[in-house]
């Protein structure tokens, strides 16, 4: 069957030719802004041709050809994460509240993790996962970048050990690996590689997925499904199949010219041709109840109002102590640093993570940029460590020997930006 064909089960003739001609089309691009670092206002005054984001608040779309984001002093600084315009929906319609208790089962890259932990202004717990560890680290390299505290990083297969977390969570995320018919305007390979054997391979992953998280999840709590598919089977069938496999209500988004739903009424599609970004679906789900709110529960010492934690010599700051016994963790929380002595060596994490500090520098672009770059910078300053900051966002604690700020920037990070 061919990818046309397999969309007349529910598109008409003329939708699927609106769909095609949309994918001929150049793709958008948007960002993510991190408010906890730089207002809107500032953030337009260094890209004053930014749009708003149609419905996700704090998103923006912006012209590639014109701004080179990924390479840029601020992208670096964790001011704001670069994400496709349909994906930052997902967490945003799921509409995550601070406090809570937050699953995101398919993690990777983290961009809806990255957008749970904004919206919850980096309080309460998101148990961020991916089975594949080098997809998970880069989780963790996204959480240390823009300072992200409230994330636990996990590399597991909760299909083995869903059962220890029935009804924990508040909320759950449920971003599919699907077949990526979505991502055809993105990927040639996507493109080259579908088949409807591959869709329906994928549907039955999507079905245990779903029938798993749904159980993980707290009863009041909601889950939210998503995949970059434009394919029935991996979409409504998958919605379908977990209101006749338990007890979930879905909950209707409501109408917006730039959704279109299918005469089942389950969930909502982005499609090119009426919304700026690629293709996703997205379905709400509750399970009957009242939501319980969780407590936060330390066990440990405090620092600086955190759980104070530590591995070997390492010691990390989290804001709930989670049951991680057996799990692979990545990481949990922020990580402060190693103890050595009477002193800390301090982690970039924690630094893009603060916003004061007892001794802060407010320093040039021109010496920002030969920051990352991994040279020393020639200001005279007391000896002792030092909060960097440019346009008021953290850079790093560097230390003083009272004559030149020594870097302390790693070397994994070390990098020449465009601006």
């Amino acid at each position: 069957m061919t990818f046309e064909e397999h969309l007349k089960k529910y598109l008409s003739e003329e939708e699927i030719n609106q769909l095609f001609e949309s994918l001929n089309e150049s793709d958008k691009h948007a960002l993510l802004l991190n408010t906890r670092k730089m207002s809107e206002e500032k953030l337009f005054s260094f890209y004053p041709h930014l749009e708003m984001h149609p419905i996700v608040k704090n998103g923006y779309l912006y012209d590639k050809n014109e701004y080179q984001l990924g390479k840029s002093l601020l992208h670096e600084l964790g001011v704001f994460y670069l994400q496709e315009p349909s994906a930052m929906l997902v967490s945003y319609l799921l509409d995550v509240k601070p406090m809570q208790i937050v699953l995101d089962l398919c993690a990777a890259p983290g961009g809806k993790s990255v957008q749970a932990s904004l919206l919850m202004n980096d309080t309460g717990l998101i148990v961020s996962n991916d089975l594949s560890y080098p997809r998970a680290k880069i989780i963790k390299e996204n959480a240390e970048r823009m300072g992200l505290g409230n994330l636990l990083i996990l590399s597991n297969d909760f299909s083995i050990i869903y059962h220890k977390y029935l009804n924990t969570f508040d909320a759950i995320i449920l971003d599919a690996p699907c077949s990526g018919s979505g991502m055809f305007r993105k990927n040639d390979l996507m493109k080259e590689d579908w088949s409807y054997n591959k869709v329906l391979k994928f549907a039955e992953i999507q079905k245990e997925l779903i029938s798993y998280a749904y159980k993980m999840l707290k009863p009041g709590g909601k889950l939210i499904y998503s995949t970059c598919s434009f394919s029935y089977e991996e979409d409504e069938e998958v919605a379908q199949y977990l209101l006749d496999n338990s007890n979930a209500e879905i909950l209707p988004f409501e109408s917006n010219l730039y959704f279109y739903q299918s005469e089942s009424k389950l969930g909502i599609h982005l499609f090119p041709s009426l919304f700026p970004g690629e293709g996703h679906y997205i379905c709400l789900f509750k399970k009957p109840g009242e939501l319980k709110e969780s407590v936060e529960k330390y066990k440990g010492p405090l620092y600086e109002g955190k759980h104070l934690h530590k591995y070997g010599d390492i010691s990390y700051l989290a804001n709930y102590e989670f049951d991680i016994k057996n799990l692979n963790v990545v990481r949990n929380g922020v990580k402060l640093g190693e103890f050595l002595k009477d002193d800390i060596k301090y982690d970039i994490h924690y630094a893009r993570n603060i916003s004061t500090f007892k001794n802060e520098l407010e320093i040039s672009k021109e010496n920002a940029l030969k920051y990352i770059r991994g040279e020393s910078l020639d200001i005279v300053y007391p000896k002792g460590y030092v909060l960097l900051k440019y346009q008021g966002v953290s850079i790093d604690i560097a230390k003083s020997d009272g004559r030149i700020i020594k870097n302390r920037y790693p070397k994994y990070l070390r990098k020449n930006l465009l601006f």
